[in-house]
């Protein structure tokens, strides 16, 4: 696949699903796969169709989720660059438990089921990589469960936002990846709460502008959501 260019192989193989995996196994799988680009409103694939490929984010966003018989939807995760999608469903020979759509524009690698399963059979450490990369993902969702009940609706917004940067310490600005209404969704609150977390989280050095906002001091903001700092 001559689309890949060397910053894309290097989240490819930090990938837990393929990370350890040898060089030409991952070009057989490659060279059977398709880089996609997909503009922000493109539905990868609905709950329901039958589950023949997985993704794995280059660059961008996708929502996974699953509309409520109210007419709602729920968002089950929020995938960014070095993710993978779907591969749990495609492992199971069955329909998609859940859609997907783009909610900015992404770059991702289509992986035909039948390629990897046929793989699979042939070298086992793969499935073993793959099994350790869908317990990975249990985990998390388990910790995000946890977090959920366990952090204040401050606390959940402050963790969002220092997942979002690489800086540890000193002022950022982190730019929201979607808009207010998707983060509430994924943090498991309304927009309203959102609006009263962000005013809460400027006496933690937090001011917001659009879609920009501007940390103080990242080291602060991070005692905060480990409930060192009662300040908000």
């Amino acid at each position: 696949m001559t689309s890949l260019t060397d910053k894309d192989m290097t989240v490819i193989r930090r990938t837990p699903v393929f990370a350890g995996i040898p060089d030409d196994l991952l070009d057989a799988l490659l060279a059977e796969s398709h880089v996609i680009t997909c503009p922000r409103g493109k539905l990868l694939f609905v709950r329901g169709d039958p589950a023949r490929s997985f993704y794995l984010v280059l660059s961008g966003w996708v929502k996974v989720f699953r509309d409520t018989p109210e007419g709602e939807q729920t968002v089950i995760a929020i995938m960014r660059r070095g993710e993978t999608i779907a591969e749990a469903a495609m492992f199971m020979g069955r329909d998609y438990p859940a859609s997907a759509e783009v909610v900015d524009d992404a770059r991702l690698v289509e992986i035909p089921a039948a390629a990897l399963v046929r793989l699979i059979r042939e070298h086992s450490e793969l499935a073993l990589k793959m099994l350790a990369a869908v317990s990975g993902r249990l985990r998390h969702m388990v910790m995000h469960i946890e977090q959920l009940q366990a952090r204040s609706t401050p606390q959940r917004l402050g963790e969002f936002l220092l997942g979002l940067t690489d800086v540890r310490s000193g002022p950022a600005t982190i730019q929201l990846p979607y808009d207010k209404s998707l983060v509430a969704a994924r943090l498991g609150m309304k927009p309203e709460s959102l609006s009263r977390a962000l005013a809460k989280l400027r006496k933690v050095g937090v001011s917001t502008n659009g879609s920009r906002l501007e940390v103080k001091d990242v080291g602060h903001l991070a005692e905060f959501c480990q409930g060192e700092d009662a300040t908000a």
